[in-house]
């Protein structure tokens, strides 16, 4: 391919971002499908290496998830979230955990995965994508209690979800200590949470100090990606942190301003975190979500799904929406039953996976862990479904929606 074939390319693909947003306030289908099936066009016309995009997509996951996580802890209001973390906590492990265990029995008992096997699927699968999730949730017309509930579950899901992949994997294919896994396991859970907190608390201090100076952005994104490679290297979530560290650095100078009555620039940061950051990564956010679709559909071959497939991913799904519905039959959100069955709605149908499930799906292999050939497949088949149902279900969420983000912030 040479380059100016490949810049038409880019454009195109960005085109058809904007397309689909317009498309999305016409007719209220999410561009979620148009953009996957873009990659799928992509890989069966263009020169394909996929060994390539399988390398890749380790990186080019970790990526979009930081940079969309990003975002939504720039967005996400700390007194809402205060109000709902219990809600949000209640939905993530239920779900999850109804996921993982309905999955692994199907696999292991109906189609007789080994038990290992079974486990990784179900890790992989388990998890809502955050990189879905979180940018549709502000398009969609619904309450911003359940936004909030939405946006948390998502974004620590992805991190449960590599969590628990990574520490089958060394048990079952290690010879790893109790206490190694022990404080594997506890730096992965307490990692983010110290490094991304403190350092939104020192970096928006010296951007106090900073606020107005030019290019300041671009050194607010190079922070980003310290913090992400600082809680790697423990061993705990990266994008976990990143979204603790945009939440902090966003909600930081008013709740500073409670404590403290002297500005410190805390005025300055404040206007600059609106205005600026905001605006700067927002462009960014849309650029990395319309490639992340992309390459989603470049990763799906469908000459490799079979009636067997077909039949697996079929009982899979079947078994996350039954995980999904006794999940959120346990949350309870606004005080009529109208307003529960609204919310409910909306909780029970924002479930997509991403590329986090079906990178975590490829994880096994570079463990030494041998899976089936449909292993991968029926990953990405579930994520085709999920979207699927997001993509023909907004108007039913949409149908005598709650007041939107917008109306809230109004009466505000």
């Amino acid at each position: 391919m040479n380059v100016p074939t490949l810049f038409f390319l880019i454009a195109g693909i960005i085109g058809l971002g904007f397309l689909g947003q317009w498309l999305f306030r016409l007719t209220r289908v999410p561009e979620v499908m148009l953009l996957i099936g873009a990659g799928v066009v992509l890989r069966e016309f263009l020169p394909f290496d996929e060994s390539m995009v399988l390398q890749a997509a380790p990186y080019f996951g970790a990526f979009a998830l930081l940079v969309i996580l990003f975002e939504g802890g720039l967005h996400l209001d700390f007194r809402h979230m205060l109000e709902q973390w219990k809600n949000s906590l209640a939905l993530l492990v239920f779900v999850f955990a109804f996921s993982f265990l309905l999955i692994t029995a199907l696999c292991v008992y109906l189609f007789e995965y080994p038990q290992l096997n079974a486990m990784l699927l179900a890790s992989a699968l388990s998890c809502t994508s955050a990189a879905i999730v979180v940018p549709l949730v502000r398009q969609v017309k619904m309450s911003r209690s359940v936004q909030t509930v939405l946006e948390l579950e998502s974004s620590v899901s992805d991190a449960i979800a590599v969590l628990i992949t990574v520490t089958l994997l060394n048990i079952f294919t290690q010879s790893q200590s109790d206490s190694s896994v022990t404080w594997m396991v506890l730096a992965s859970l307490t990692g983010a949470l110290w490094i991304g907190p403190l350092a939104a608390v020192v970096w928006g201090w010296l951007m106090g100090k900073l606020a107005g100076q030019p290019l300041v952005y671009l050194a607010t994104f190079a922070a980003m990606l310290v913090v992400y490679a600082s809680c790697e290297a423990v061993h705990s979530s990266g994008v976990f942190g990143v979204f603790l560290f945009a939440l902090i650095l966003s909600n930081g100078p008013r709740l500073f301003s409670r404590f403290w009555k002297s500005t410190d620039g805390r005025e300055e940061l404040r206007e600059w975190m609106g205005t600026d950051v905001k605006g700067f990564h927002a462009e960014l956010t849309f650029l990395v979500r319309v490639f992340f679709f992309v390459f989603l559909g470049l990763l799906f071959d469908y000459r490799s799904v079979t009636f067997q497939v077909l039949v697996e991913a079929a009982a899979i799904y079947a078994a996350l929406l039954i995980a999904r519905w006794l999940a959120v039959g346990r949350i309870k959100i606004g005080e009529s039953k109208e307003e529960q069955r609204r919310a409910r709605r909306a909780l029970f149908l924002f479930m997509p996976r991403g590329l986090a499930s079906a990178v975590l799906a490829t994880i096994p292999l570079q463990y030494g862990v041998q899976v089936s050939s449909e292993f991968i497949t029926v990953a990405i088949c579930i994520v085709f479904l999920t979207n699927l149902a997001i993509t023909t279900g907004v108007r039913w969420v949409e149908k005598g929606h709650l007041p939107t983000v917008q109306e809230v912030v109004k009466h505000d």
